[in-house]
C-alpha cells in the first residue's frame, strides 16, 4: 500500500506512570512487548510501506528503539521540539509526507481496520477527512458520532453516561493530503480545533463493527493485557 501513515506518538502516559513509570505511553509494554510493536505488524500486515512517526516527550528513547526494529517498512521520524498537541504533531510531520492520502492513527489505540478498504471508502465518497468510528455498547469515557444517512458527520456529542450502542473516534483517519492547508501552525487539538471545523465539508465516518482497545488508564492497559493478541490476529 503506497499510502503513507503517521502515528501519534507524543504522548506523556501520566495516567499509567503507576504501571509504566517515565516511559511513553506508545511504548507501554502489553505481553512482553511495546504496545506500537502490536500496531506497527498490524499496519505491516495491512500493507503499509512508509510510517511517519510523530514522537514528542522521550522521542530519542522511541527512535533508537524503532530505527532497525522493522526492516519491512521505512520508519521516518517527525520529532516535536516542545508540545505540539495532536493536530500540530500532525503538522510538524507534513513535510514527510509523500502521498495524497495519508492516514493517521492514534499510537495509544488499536482496531482492526481494513485499511485498503478505508481509502477505497474515502475516495468513493469523495471526502476530504474520513474518520473511523467504533461501536460500543454503553458509553461514559469518550465523546461520541452523530451521522447522517449519507455517512457525514454532521455533529460531535461531548462525554455522557449511556447503556445505548454508540458509535465513537477509533481514533483512525484518512486525511486528503490539503486537509494539512487547514491547519494552523503551532500547538493545536485536531479532536476540538481543526474536527468541528469540517462539519459540512465533504467530512465522512466510516462505522465499523470491531474490537476496540485504548491503553490510557492502569484499567485499559490490563484489558490489552488479555485481549490485544487476538484483535491484532482478528
Amino acid at each position: 500500500m503506497g499510502t503513507d501513515f503517521l502515528i501519534l506518538c507524543g504522548g506523556l502516559g501520566t495516567r499509567l506512570r503507576s504501571v509504566t513509570g517515565d516511559a511513553p505511553k506508545v511504548m507501554a509494554e502489553v505481553q512482553g512487548e511495546p504496545f506500537l510493536d502490536f500496531l506497527l505488524k498490524y499496519l505491516i500486515r495491512q500493507g503499509a510501506r512508509r510510517v511517519i512517526l510523530c514522537a514528542g516527550y522521550k522521542a530519542e528513547a522511541i527512535a533508537v528503539y524503532y530505527k532497525a526494529k522493522f526492516s519491512q517498512i521505512e520508519i521516518i521520524f517527525s520529532v516535536e521540539k516542545e508540545p505540539l498537541g495532536t493536530g500540530g504533531a500532525l503538522k510538524n510531520a507534513v513535510s514527510f509526507v509523500e502521498s495524497p492520502q495519508v492516514f493517521a492513527l492514534n499510537g495509544d489505540c488499536f482496531t482492526p481496520v481494513d485499511y485498503a478498504r478505508l481509502l477505497a471508502f474515502h475516495q468513493q465518497k469523495n471526502s476530504r477527512a474520513t474518520l473511523v468510528g467504533v461501536r460500543v455498547e454503553g458509553n461514559k469515557d469518550f465523546g461520541t458520532l452523530v451521522v447522517n444517512g449519507q455517512d457525514e458527520i454532521t455533529a460531535f456529542r461531548e462525554k455522557f453516561v449511556t447503556t445505548d450502542v454508540q458509535y465513537i473516534s477509533a481514533g483512525i483517519y484518512c486525511f486528503n493530503r490539503d486537509i494539512f492547508d487547514l491547519m494552523p501552525d503551532g500547538k493545536f487539538s485536531i479532536e476540538y480545533d481543526l474536527f468541528p471545523k469540517l462539519i459540512g465539508d465533504r467530512f465522512y465516518a466510516r462505522n465499523v463493527k470491531a474490537p476496540f482497545i485504548d491503553i490510557g488508564t492502569p484499567e485499559r492497559l490490563v484489558w490489552a493485557q488479555a485481549h490485544l493478541n487476538e484483535m491484532v490476529e482478528s
